[in-house]
Formats: structure tokens, C-alpha cells, sequence
């Protein structure tokens, strides 16, 4: 079965595998501010498991060149990848798992066609890019490819925005479209979301111990962050990286001999104590395990670990009542929920494919959903502030509902992958706050280019790794500084009017403006155009690791302009006259200059 509907050089199909118990499928368009919506629906003669339907849209390639989604695609396979794929590849999306959004655009960056899907719960596969057979670009969704609850219909909505537009500002619009839909309500953000953070991780894995962290914490707290991540490790005594001993969550004595005292002595410090857990795994090394596996998806050889599987309200239930027993016990400020995209029916096996009274929903999406939101609800109780992490892939519009950090996926040492995944992550997740991937230098790096850690994630919520005692004074200096440097200019880089220039190339110009102000970052030899937008303050900051910077202006001006290194400390202040067009500044590596008009 099969429904066809033109709009201009679009063309949209929806079409039903399998027909047998379909009574009608439709498409409908309509028009709002612009912007083309597609209603579609497909109405069954009986409740029945939804057969394969696919959503496409065809448009011809008239001045698109690259194409921008919030998922891994492509062909090496990479979350870097902003180019147009080929028809074989693609992304899932679903309640745990990136947003069905993506945009094709142009070289000078102007919106071409941006997509979304109004589901952002129901698992879906998405694709974007080249249908070669066709020689047109091709949107595809495939819905109800993996096993779903009963129904008689579903509905949902097609937005595609046509219109000539920045392509960062029609992503943003997307991101507030879904904001405003009467069934997403975003879990709020209090301000120890929006403080720097230090982590455990990178620097101590599973090495951890209680007194090592307390003076971790100190020196931490010293320097600007104010709230701690303890990461994997607290509930294990082995350190071999695994997920062997994920499911107890039980401290580990040894490590911790009295952490209720420990959190109190770190919050005393003025720090939020946040404490790691992994929600799906159940390793055959934990307690429970004789309890519950009966009751996962799969078993991960790779993790040495099960996958619960959510569906049965006495997973739900255990996972509720571990969470908010240590909240409770531990006077616990906030939690790093990770792995929650491992809810997946792609990898499920075994029982899991077969139904089973047990469960309370046959749907993986549903049994997140109220797992997720009966931990919000829980957790909310005991503590109205509460921090809740989730980690890039598992973020998109309807997670918002479930947690007020969102942080970059892992990518120690890479400046550059965090700058790109907080990009794509601040476009889709509105006033959520976005922190970057928590970052590591080593010891004996020259201060200007650990700086470039700083500098590739002022846009973001900081989140430091190191060592602390590792750190040299100058290393310490260089962390004081730039910690108070996003701290000083936090209310612009957040909640300034964000711009950023081509993704493909991995957002070598960002920029921010708050009123007359205006924070901009230059991370290549690239151009900025500068004083063209109202501002009378520029901050415009070295992140190419050079000796100068070019910019443009509308017209000649006067400045005062005050320039600085990457420790904070002026080197020069100076009357600077730019002339109209182009000009080149000079300044220390990854230092700054302040022009005033």
C-alpha cells in the first residue's frame, strides 16, 4: 500500500510492507510560518504489531553540498562525518539513541531542506543523504522494524523547512519545535548543572581511593570546579575495566571504608558529589546476577555483562530502589547514568524475542520510557535539584524529559572532537545543559597547547580530568585562569545568540553575542567577520595555535584593544585601527585580544 503527495520539487511516499491487515494509510500537508508539515498515518483493521512502513522524501541536489545529523553515518563510519552518504548508511534513532533530525545545506552554510520527525520516542532508522539510482537526495524512515506493542493506528508528524536560512539557526528551530510539543517536558536545570566538573575518569579509571579523591577534590575546587564525578570503580575492587561486578552497587569497603563522611567532606569543600552507574549491566560476577538473568536482552561477551531488559517492572523496580537508595544513603547531589543507548532490540536474543507474560509491555521504547521517568520522579522526591548525566549518543529531544546534563561522547585528547559533538549537541538541546567530554593533557605539554582543551569547549560546560598533583604551577595557573575565564563570560558563551560556520569542516568559527557583546573563537586560518552584527565588544580568541588571526570589518574603526596570554596575564594595550575588509591581528598563541569600539 502506498500513498503519494508532491510539494514543489518534493516528493514524499509513505508505503506498508505488508498490507494484509492495513485499512488505510494517508498523508496530508499543510503550511505554518513557512514551513511545510506532513501529517501520516496508518490505521489497522485490528490491534496488531505495525508492519514495516517507510516515510521518504526526494528533492532534487540543487546547491547542497554537505549534510549535517546528530548521529554517527558514513562510510568510514565517524561522528565527525558532516558529508553526504551514500544510501546504505545511515543511523537509528529512538527515546535512548540521537533525534530523527538532519539537514542538507550549502558551502556558504544556507539551510537547503532541514527534517524532522515528531516521534522522537518509537525506534526508527534514518537516512540522509545521495539515492544514487534516482540521482536525487533522498529522507528516508523506516518505522516498526523491530518489535513493538499492539496498536490500531499510529500517527505522526513530517516537519520540512524549505526556507533560506542560516543552517545552525533552522537546526535550533527544530530543537524548539519539539520543546514546545505538549508531551516533552524538560527536566529543569538548576545552577550546579551549569559549574565546571571534575572527573575521576581519565586520570584514575577504577584506581580509586577515598583519601586520593578528597585531595583531588581540594585542589580541584581550588582551581574553579565545583561540583565531582566519581567514576567506574567505587563499587569493585578490580580494576580490570570490565563490567564483571556492575549490578550489586554496593561500595567498595576498601576503596571507600566510610563514604557517607567522605561525600559530606567533599560537599563541605563547596563542592556537588555526582556518583557513576552503569544502568543496564548486570555482570555474572554481582550478587543479583542468579536474580535476574532470566531478565535481559543479551549477554555481552565484549563487556562480560548482561543487558537488563526493561520491560519486566521488577528490572524497573531494582534499578528505581538502587538509585534512590543511594541518593538517600550517601547524601548523594546528582548521578551519571551511562549506557542507557545498550536498551537496544537490534542486538536483543534468545527469550527476549519471545513474548512473556512477565512483562508489562512488549515495547523496549515504552519500558525505557518509564523507567526513566520513574527515576526522575523518584529522585525529584528526595531531592528537587537533582543531577542527572547522560552521555552523547544517548540524548535527542525526548531525553531532555530524563536528565539536565547533556556531556560529549568520549574522546580523551581530542580538543577538536569535543568542539564538534558540543556544536552539534548545543544546536538540539535547547537550555539542557551541555558539558564537554571531561578532558586530559599530559604533564609535560607546553601551556599554550593545553589551552586549546579550554579553548575547543568554552561553549560548553567544562569537565577537567588530570591529575591534579601532576599539574605544574604553570599548568595549575593555566587551569585557574581559563576556569575563571568561562566562569566571567558564562551568561554570553551559554546563553548568547550562537553561531557557528561549517560543520564539515568541524566548526572552525563559533561565535556568541549577548547584547553588545560578542565572544568569538577562530580554530584554523579562517575569517572572521567582525562589528557587523551591533556588537561594541569583540573577545576573539586564538584557538589555531598561531602567532595571528584575520578578520573582517564593515568599515574602518578605532578600537581600544587589550591583548592577553593564555595564563591571563596583558601583554600589550593599544589605540588599533582596523581598516575596512580584511586585517590581520596579532596576538600569542591561544591567547585573546578585547577590542572595544
Amino acid at each position: 500500500m502506498n500513498k503519494l503527495l508532491n510539494h514543489d520539487t518534493l516528493n514524499i511516499n509513505l508505503s506498508v510492507a505488508d498490507d494484509q491487515h492495513i485499512e488505510n494509510i494517508s498523508l496530508k500537508k499543510r503550511e505554518e510560518h513557512g514551513v511545510l508539515y506532513i501529517d501520516f498515518a496508518v490505521q489497522a483493521k485490528k490491534a496488531i504489531t505495525l508492519p514495516v512502513t517507510v516515510l521518504q522524501v526526494h528533492l532534487p541536489f540543487e546547491d547542497i553540498h554537505s549534510c549535517w545529523t546528530p548521529g554517527i553515518t558514513g562510510n568510514p563510519v565517524s561522528i565527525r562525518n558532516k558529508g553526504i552518504c551514500e544510501w546504505q548508511y545511515g543511523f537509528d534513532s529512538q527515546i535512548c539513541k540521537l533525534a530523527p533530525v538532519g539537514c542538507f545545506y550549502s558551502l556558504t552554510g544556507q539551510n537547503k531542506l532541514t527534517v524532522a520527525l515528531s516521534d522522537a520516542s518509537e525506534p526508527v532508522k534514518m537516512h540522509i543523504g545521495a539515492y544514487e539510482e534516482e540521482r536525487v537526495a533522498r529522507i528516508q524512515f523506516r518505522l516498526f522494524d523491530s518489535p513493538s506493542e499492539e496498536r490500531t493506528s499510529y500517527h505522526a508528524t513530517l516537519r520540512l523547512d524549505l526556507n533560506n536560512k542560516p543552517y545552525h539557526q533552522a537546526i535550533t528551530q527544530i530543537a524548539e519545535w519539539f520543546e514546545a510539543k505538549d508531551e516533552h517536558s524538560c527536566m529543569s536545570v538548576p545552577e550546579a548543572a551549569l559549574e565546571p566538573v571534575y572527573s575521576t575518569w581519565y586520570s584514575f579509571h577504577q584506581n580509586l581511593q577515598q583519601q586520593e579523591i578528597e585531595d583531588q577534590c581540594r585542589l580541584a575546587h581550588e582551581v574553579g570546579c565545583k561540583t565531582i564525578i566519581l567514576d567506574d570503580g567505587w563499587q569493585t575492587d578490580d580494576n580490570n575495566r570490565g563490567y564483571r561486578f556492575c549490578g550489586d552497587w554496593q561500595v567498595s569497603q576498601r576503596r571507600f571504608p566510610d563514604m557517607k563522611a567522605h561525600v559530606q567532606r567533599v560537599q563541605e569543600l563547596g563542592m556537588k558529589y555526582m556518583v557513576w552507574l552503569s544502568v543496564p549491566f548486570i555482570g555474572k560476577g554481582c550478587e543479583v546476577w542468579d536474580q535476574f538473568k532470566d531478565n535481559l536482552l543479551f549477554y555481552s561477551t565484549k563487556n562480560d555483562a548482561g543487558v537488563f531488559d526493561p520491560r519486566y517492572p521488577k528490572v524497573r523496580m531494582y534499578l528505581i530502589d538502587t538509585y534512590s537508595r543511594m541518593v538517600s544513603d550517601y547524601g548523594l547531589d546528582g548521578l551519571k547514568l551511562d549506557f542507557i543507548d545498550e536498551f537496544d532490540m537490534n542486538n536483543a536474543e534468545g527469550k527476549a524475542l519471545v513474548p512473556d507474560s512477565e512483562r508489562d509491555t512488549e515495547s523496549l521504547h515504552l519500558a525505557v520510557h518509564r523507567l526513566l521517568s520513574d527515576v526522575r520522579r523518584t529522585l525529584e522526591d528526595i531531592n528537587p535539584g537533582i543531577l542527572i548525566e547522560f552521555r552523547q549518543k544517548y540524548i535527542g529531544p525526548k531525553i531532555r524529559q530524563y536528565g539536565n546534563i547533556f556531556r560529549v561522547h568520549d574522546c580523551p585528547n581530542d580538543s577538536i572532537m569535543n568542539r564538534m559533538s558540543i556544536m552539534d549537541l548545543r544546536m538540539l538541546s535547547g537550555n539542557t545543559a551541555v558539558h564537554s567530554d571531561m578532558f586530559i593533557w599530559s604533564p609535560e605539554e607546553r601551556v599554550e597547547s593545553a589551552s586549546l582543551h579550554f579553548i575547543n569547549t568554552l561553549f560548553s560546560v567544562p569537565q577537567i580530568s588530570p591529575d591534579m598533583k601532576e599539574l605544574s604551577e604553570e599548568h595549575l595557573a593555566m587551569t585557574r585562569h581559563w576556569l575563571g575565564f568561562w566562569k566571567q563570560h558564562r551568561n554570553l558563551l551559554l546563553n548568547g545568540k550562537l553561531k557557528s560556520s561549517a560543520p564539515e569542516m568541524q566548526y572552525p568559527i563559533i561565535e556568541s553575542q549577548l547584547g553588545d557583546q560578542k565572544i568569538v573563537t577562530l580554530h584554523g586560518p579562517v575569517v572572521a567577520e567582525l562589528f557587523n552584527s551591533g556588537e561594541n565588544q569583540v573577545t576573539l580568541v586564538n584557538g589555531a595555535l598561531s602567532d595571528s588571526l584575520y578578520i573582517k570589518v564593515p568599515e574602518t574603526s578605532t578600537v581600544k584593544a587589550a591583548v592577553f596570554d593564555c595564563l591571563g596575564l596583558e601583554t600589550s594595550n593599544k589605540t588599533l585601527t582596523l581598516e575596512c575588509g580584511l586585517n590581520e591581528v596579532s596576538l600569542p598563541e591561544s591567547g585573546y585580544i578585547v577590542m572595544t569600539r
